[in-house]
């Protein structure tokens, strides 16, 4: 009888340790669903932060390079047709600051990384110098 008495009893406490393993496995399981959750929106919005939640387009209207001035100020280089225009970018307007006759960057696949930068940047020290 007491083998009987010390079987169920060691089984209802295996049954109780069991539930009580499920239990920290099921929160340790929704603790790392919400760290991925977290980490997914931590990474949308610091994409967003970077690239400015302009898109580029492949329509006739295409953001070739934005570049942020300020906290809510960006500065983008846009290809209408065969045409390129840098705009400011504000919260409330869009002002067009220049229209390019000749491209400043070349078509797509073209040219070397960073000259646009370089190509700016000799442009606003020659307008500053006039």
């Amino acid at each position: 009888m007491n083998s009987l008495v010390s079987a169920v009893a060691s089984t209802s406490a295996g049954a109780q340790g069991a539930s009580a393993l499920s239990a920290g496995a099921l929160v340790e399981m929704l603790l790392w669903l919400a760290v991925v959750v977290a980490f997914i929106l931590v990474c949308a919005w610091a994409y967003r932060r970077l690239s400015g939640g302009m898109l580029s387009v492949s329509g006739a209207i295409r953001v070739r390079s934005v570049i942020s001035v300020g906290n809510r100020e960006r500065i983008a280089l846009i290809e209408v047709g065969d045409k390129q225009l840098l705009v400011g970018v504000c919260p409330g307007q869009i002002n067009t600051l220049h229209v390019f006759d000749e491209p400043v960057l070349p078509a797509q696949g073209e040219g070397e990384p960073g000259a646009f930068a370089s190509k700016l940047q000799s442009l606003l020290n020659k307008d500053v110098n006039s």
